[in-house]
């Protein structure tokens, strides 16, 4: 049955993933997929979103990879649109792009500042933005911010990052307040430490690190969570802790 129909995710359903082209996004993508969603899957590399499309595919799944921007309006109104042309309507938006650089405050160039704040805080809010409408008109939809435990917390050398992250947690606790009697689900997911690429090939704590395909299963739960429920946000950290 399908998610804007009945106001319950079911196979059918549509989540659109972004920077779905490795890490959690990736792995988000296809733990969906592996439940009988059909995901959408964007990010700016399209090599990336293809293979991983064409894996999904391959599998028995359903996948749509296309390149866009998340600090681009006009590629995100693209995406919605040509989503709603082949499949329909978007149930379920899993705000997952982002970037990050370690770098201290004095050292911190204004490129690099406005670099993760478009992406990693802009980004979900234009995202946000391109289905809004749409879930409000239907009724129904969720909307999960993958969001980092740099929400909750400082780290050194990650002030650009945090102060992101802390931003996108204000924004998604006022969009929950602003949706959620009109029947939209908001969850935020704060990961701590996860073994993605981002992270140097000879760090040796990548070992103690949890898998994306852990944190996956967590948003997937969120999403099959009862519809009279609202997962309002989840806390993730691998079990040694901050690494």
């Amino acid at each position: 049955m399908r998610g804007s129909e009945s106001g319950a995710v079911g196979e059918g359903s549509i989540a659109w993933v972004t920077g779905a082209g490795r890490g959690i996004g990736r792995a988000v993508a296809e733990a969906l997929a592996q439940r009988g969603l059909r995901v959408v899957l964007s990010a700016r590399t399209a090599a990336q979103i293809e293979a991983v499309a064409a894996a999904i595919n391959g599998a028995g799944g359903k996948a749509l990879s296309i390149a866009a921007d998340v600090t681009k309006p006009d590629e995100l109104t693209a995406l919605v649109a040509q989503v709603r042309e082949v499949w329909g309507e978007i149930d379920i938006l899993v705000n997952n792009a982002g970037v990050w650089r370690f770098t201290e405050v004095a050292k911190t160039s204004l490129e690099e500042w406005q670099e993760q704040i478009a992406v990693n805080l802009t980004g979900a809010f234009l995202c946000t933005k391109a289905v809004l409408e749409g879930m409000l008109r239907r009724g129904s939809g969720h909307i999960i911010n993958i969001i980092s435990v740099a929400g909750k917390r400082p780290y050194a050398r990650c002030a650009a990052y945090c102060a992101a992250k802390y931003g996108l947690l204000g924004f998604t606790e006022v969009l929950r307040m602003e949706v959620r009697k009109q029947g939209i689900r908001v969850t935020a997911v704060f990961p701590g430490a996860t073994d993605t690429p981002g992270w140097g090939a000879e760090d040796e704590r990548r070992a103690l690190m949890m898998r994306p395909q852990s944190v996956a299963q967590v948003v997937v739960a969120a999403c099959f969570a009862p519809p009279d429920v609202m997962p309002e946000e989840t806390v993730l950290r691998p079990v040694p802790g901050d690494l």
